[in-house]
């Protein structure tokens, strides 16, 4: 029986207005305006009416941009967002955080960091203010980077397994660059120096490495935001190829279940094949579209009755490179079978009408994430710092369109002549190792 745990919410609870009082008009041609500033920095705006303003500030500081010798530097950056900086203590910020109600989130992923504000239209400039000092003025200071310990060791244990084998997988394809980790070693909590810190900020927060993106004014604005920033210069070289090598690592971890994240090489950000991917990782399946309901996917076809399980497909996109895979979580006597089931379901084709499901799948998910704005404003970052350049979520929904099902059965078998990497964390006793499947 499948499970819903790696599957979106599909029923929500809708509530109903009950004011008198007409609600605004919504601003009906939104179009995303983008350009690039002389510095370099990309930035884009969607002025969609909205009363509340979300602001992003992107870096290309991720994971893969840490130095082999000094790895963690990128979660730790993450962590320290509030922290004392040259003009305003944590304290100061925090509090003037709530006193307009407006909140500042640090998150990041392989490639990027980002630094995201929430506020409303009148106290906007103030906030402004606060997330500019965030990003702009960083300190580090020996004695705050001791008192964030317990949050980065908080961060690990808070850990989900499925999270972990991605996190696995990624550093048995790639090794190094794309496959440096996330989160920081436990092992190097507590060892990071404030001089480490201040160096990595300092070549990768630049201008030429920055997207700002604003979700609720003009580009006029998002222009003023990035030139406000005082960021160093320089930093502006490229990282160093990441080359897919494939490979295993496992975490044994004890309990009932063994959760396997199995992939093959996939495609860059922003190509053909990537989208293609995407619509294929969407056909695999990504459990039951209702609650209780029954998993017609190839995925649950593939695992079988087998009790609890849950499964999904997954691509992930970088800028030189991909992985194109599925997240499983299965009982542990049942890992066996299950696991070289959708190996060879990952290496097999699609038929006509699951791509179609797919392709359904992956318009409803990108209409609904830019519907909601939550994260819109970081979407429109990676685009930028991708490609240069932005897609309104319909455009990408016409891009899906025509992918044809040819595009999609070709770009998986491309991907299927690639060796499997797999990444494993739970209870591994009956997992098979990468080279039995």
């Amino acid at each position: 029986m499948a499970s819903k745990t790696l599957a979106a919410p599909f029923i929500r609870h809708v509530t109903t207005r009950g004011y008198a009082q007409a609600a605004p008009a919504v601003k009906r041609d939104l179009r995303v305006q983008s350009a690039v500033l002389p510095n370099k920095t990309f930035v884009a705006a969607l002025d969609n009416g909205s009363p509340v303003t979300r602001v992003t500030i992107a870096f290309k500081a991720g994971s893969r941009f840490e130095p082999q010798g000094d790895l963690g530097l990128a979660h730790v950056l993450r962590s320290a967002a509030g922290l004392t900086t040259k003009n305003a203590s944590s304290f100061i910020i925090s509090r003037k955080l709530s006193q307009i109600g407006a909140s500042v989130s640090a998150s990041g992923d392989r490639e990027f960091v980002y630094y995201t504000l929430e506020t409303t239209q009148d106290n906007l400039q103030a906030a402004l203010d606060l997330l500019n000092n965030i990003v702009s003025n960083q300190e580090f200071r020996p004695w705050e980077l001791n008192d964030n310990v317990p949050r980065l060791k908080f961060d690990l244990a808070a850990l989900p397994p499925q999270i972990r084998a991605v996190d696995l997988l990624h550093k048995a394809a790639y090794r190094r660059g794309l496959g440096n980790s996330l989160f920081i070693a436990p092992k190097r909590i507590g060892q990071v120096s404030s001089e480490s810190m201040q160096h990595f900020a300092g070549q990768c927060l630049t201008p030429s490495r920055c997207a700002v993106t604003i979700i609720g004014d003009t580009q006029e604005k998002a222009a003023l935001i990035a030139q406000n920033l005082q960021l160093p210069s320089g930093g502006d070289g490229k990282a160093e190829a990441s080359t897919y090598y494939s490979g295993e690592l496992r975490k044994e971890m004890g309990g009932d279940l063994a959760h396997v994240a199995l992939a093959v090489q996939g495609a860059p950000a922003g190509s053909p094949q990537s989208l293609a991917l995407s619509i294929a990782a969407k056909a695999l399946g990504n459990g039951p579209v209702t609650k209780w309901g029954a998993d017609n996917s190839p995925l649950s076809k593939a695992i079988g009755n087998i009790g609890p399980f849950a499964a999904a497909g997954f691509n992930v996109s970088y800028s030189d490179n991909g992985l194109f895979g599925v997240i499983l979580s299965v009982p542990k006597d049942e890992a066996n079978a299950a696991v070289k089931s959708v190996a060879k379901l990952l290496k097999g084709g699609l038929s006509a009408d699951s791509i179609k499901a797919g392709k359904a799948q992956l318009k409803l998910q990108v209409l609904n994430e830019a519907e909601s704005f939550s994260s819109y404003a970081e979407s429109l970052a990676a685009q930028g710092l991708y490609t240069g350049s932005v897609k309104s979520p319909a455009d990408i929904a016409r891009d899906i369109d025509q992918i044809s099902n040819n595009d999609v059965v070709q770009a998986v078998s491309n991907a299927a002549k690639n060796k499997i990497s797999m990444g494993s964390a739970g209870n591994l006793a009956f997992v098979p190792y990468v080279d039995e499947l």
